[in-house]
């Protein structure tokens, strides 16, 4: 039984098919973005067509956003600062404190927020231990290595076993 910690709120195969409407309509003022097989395919800084214009019409119509990564390198960082939102890496998810730090230390207020990631262990995990909204993106054009490998297969059965896939 997949645990209601791991377990999003929405699925989706791609960050697009996430509607701004949807978003509007459930009042979010507050987004996380995942970096990683969400925004870019790992390895790359390059946001497609239809991911650039989302993030553009998301940049539009919510208050604050939040680009996050696990990652050493500064890939969130730089994709921060092309749509003029907050960005950093090393969040250390699904550890919320590195989160928690970042938003006391811009005294980020929000009253309905969502995390957005590809990932049950870290990003659907991190948004349901600070109380958010989850959706999982599960794209097909991915790069994955590592743990993360197993990571993804272990997941995978969770959501086969659920049949949420």
């Amino acid at each position: 039984m997949l645990k209601n910690y791991f377990k999003p709120d929405l699925i989706k195969n791609h960050l697009s098919d996430v509607s701004i409407e949807w978003i509007k309509s459930n009042n979010f003022d507050f987004i996380i973005l995942d970096v990683d097989n969400t925004l870019v395919i790992k390895g790359t800084e390059f946001v497609d067509e239809k991911t650039d214009n989302w993030m553009k019409e998301l940049i539009n119509s919510c208050n604050t956003i939040l680009i996050c990564s696990n990652n050493t390198r500064s890939v969130a960082y730089r994709l921060s600062k092309r749509y003029s939102c907050y960005g950093f890496n090393l969040a250390l998810k699904p550890f919320k404190i590195k989160v928690n730090q970042f938003l006391k230390r811009n005294r980020i207020q929000y009253q309905n927020a969502c995390v957005i990631g590809d990932q049950l262990f870290t990003d659907i995990w991190l948004g349901k231990r600070l109380g958010m909204h989850t959706v999982l993106i599960q794209s097909n054009n991915r790069k994955d290595y590592g743990l993360t490998k197993l990571f993804r297969w272990i997941e995978n059965k969770l959501l086969e076993q659920e049949n949420v896939k």
